[in-house]
């Protein structure tokens, strides 16, 4: 077999590499976001999609609708709370109008019939006595009819209390207890309503409909971490930067910097510091839903993308390059920069 030492030809690479623009450079892997960051809308209650409001690329106003649940149910539930506190105020409407003009009329009637009894019963008592006397009547007889004058008598005081009860109106403590009725109503009608209102899934922000997983006659559940309808602002965008542990102590808030999209090492597209959300995690994969461990921790800084003709989209990887010069060395950086481009 034969052998040759001549070298292997070397290959380009089919994209060419983005290169660090400063001498002194912090690079970190960068994930393009909204400015709101990524807002995953998802039901709060299941339930069978009837219709399904926006379409990717639209923009949304707070409040707008984004798909809506079947609702026959809870609408039917609302109409029978609505119908029970209907009820309970036609019936606090009653106690408060009592008594009726009607009523009062057949009251006073009783009341004259019973004193025209007692006054009846009275005679009866008074000329049986008188027949007692004169050895005509009996003893039995007097003690019925007086007993007939005490029966006349209490029926009296029985229509006159009940007729000044009448007179009187309702009673307070069933007003308190029908007034609790229609307010126990009221709040069964107001949860009703918000029931019919969470099957309506609306925009919490004004924002950038970026995703819609979601389709009429489709069964949603509510399980975590499975957003049906995604969301942003994507007036401006930001860029979470990965600043490596390791460079952590040249790291300082506000570098400049700039950014390069994956496949375009040309362009470079300016960028300016937001914050720091100064918390060390582990790494993870740059996926919108990575959660895959590195054996490195890394801390996360937020630029925001300079408007530029380069057309860029939320999800997609950016390299990225912070100027660490120190201001202090500035000329000696400026001398190491003119060595490295006379190379």
């Amino acid at each position: 077999m034969l052998q040759t030492n001549r070298a292997a030809p070397a290959t380009q690479p089919p994209v060419e590499p983005s290169h660090a623009p400063y001498v002194d450079t912090i690079a970190g892997a960068g994930l393009i976001e909204p400015r709101s960051e990524n807002i995953e809308v998802a039901a709060v209650v299941p339930g069978t999609v009837s219709e399904v409001f926006v379409r990717v690329g639209e923009s949304v106003a707070a409040g707008s609708p984004l798909f809506r649940l079947d609702n026959r149910q809870r609408q039917a539930e609302l109409r029978v709370r609505q119908a029970q506190l209907a009820e309970a105020r036609a019936q606090l409407k009653r106690l408060e109008q009592s008594p009726r003009a009607e009523d009062i009329p057949p009251s006073e009637a009783r009341v004259h019939k019973a004193e025209a009894d007692l006054k009846a019963r009275k005679d009866d008592m008074d000329r049986v006595e008188s027949l007692l006397a004169k050895k005509v009547s009996t003893q039995q007889e007097q003690i019925q009819a007086e007993q007939a004058f005490l029966a006349a008598r209490a029926l009296l005081e029985q229509a006159q209390s009940e007729h000044a009860r009448l007179l009187a109106g309702a009673w307070k403590e069933d007003l308190d207890v029908a007034r609790a009725q229609v307010k126990m109503a009221e709040e069964e009608v107001s949860q009703a309503e918000i029931e019919v209102q969470r099957l309506v899934v609306t925009a919490p922000v004004d924002a950038t409909v970026l995703k819609v997983d979601v389709r009429p006659g489709e069964y949603v559940g509510t399980p975590p971490g499975q957003p049906l309808v995604v969301l942003g602002d994507t007036q401006v965008l930001h860029v979470r930067v990965d600043i490596d542990e390791q460079d952590l102590p040249r790291f300082r808030t506000g570098l400049p910097g700039q950014g390069f999209v994956r496949g375009d090492s040309q362009t470079a597209l300016p960028m300016s510091f937001v914050r720091v959300e100064p918390y060390v995690e582990p790494k993870r994969s740059l996926t919108n839903a990575g959660t895959e461990r590195v054996d490195t921790r890394v801390l996360q800084v937020i630029y925001a993308l300079e408007p530029g003709e380069r057309t860029v989209y939320v999800g997609q990887q950016i390299d990225v390059f912070l100027n660490a010069t120190e201001p202090s060395n500035g000329r000696a950086t400026l001398r190491k920069a003119q060595a490295l481009a006379a190379r």
